[in-house]
């Protein structure tokens, strides 16, 4: 790793701080890396930044071309969005927290998901408040971890990638909320297989 291959001068410049010598590095770059330069890039709306080695007489266009390769692709973020949904369902126990089906709606089924999109899911549901409970505390968990590897990939920090909701056979039968998604003729929600489940 260049931070810790590379000689820590911070005894020469400030010899009364080379008791800190084990925590804080002072790195010549360009005499470590043959006269590269670091350069780092910051956006402060999405609290980010990235670092690298470049030429100092490298121009901006350049700069911002080398940072776009950081970028995972617009079709990655509903790619790995679409696998995230398929390993929950595969997952999930219907038995244990009495779901009928597991469906994919919103942005991620229609491989349109952004950066900041959440993960819409839409669950026929047919147990007790009990199981839902333990449902719903079941998916958070799920929620959170992705949402901080969102926040790794992406920079784009929200409290939870889920947007679960709940459908009972009543809002099947009369047609309400989400539930019109199921079977729908424009857009109609995508069944993803759960656990002992077939498709």
């Amino acid at each position: 790793m260049f931070f810790r291959r590379s000689r820590n001068v911070l005894e020469e410049l400030l010899p009364e701080f080379a008791h800190l010598s084990e925590t804080l590095r002072v790195i010549d770059v360009p005499l470590e890396t043959g006269g590269l330069i670091l350069r780092v890039l910051m956006n402060a709306d999405l609290d980010q930044a990235v670092g690298f080695l470049s030429s100092p007489k490298q121009k901006a266009g350049a700069i911002e071309s080398e940072a776009e390769v950081i970028d995972r692709g617009a079709n990655e973020h509903w790619r790995w969005r679409f696998r995230m949904a398929q390993k929950i369902a595969a997952e999930l126990d219907p038995q244990k927290f009495g779901v009928n089906a597991f469906y994919l709606i919103g942005s991620t089924k229609n491989a349109t998901a952004g950066p900041a999109s959440d993960i819409d899911i839409l669950l026929h549901v047919q147990g007790n408040e009990e199981q839902r409970k333990e449902l719903i505390l079941w998916l958070d968990g799920w929620s959170r971890c992705l949402a901080e590897i969102n926040f790794l990939r992406t920079g784009y920090r929200t409290d939870g990638l889920l947007d679960v909701h709940l459908v009972t056979d009543t809002d099947i039968a009369e047609r309400s909320s989400f539930a019109v998604k199921i079977d729908a003729v424009t857009d109609p929600a995508r069944k993803l297989p759960m656990k002992d489940s077939q498709a």
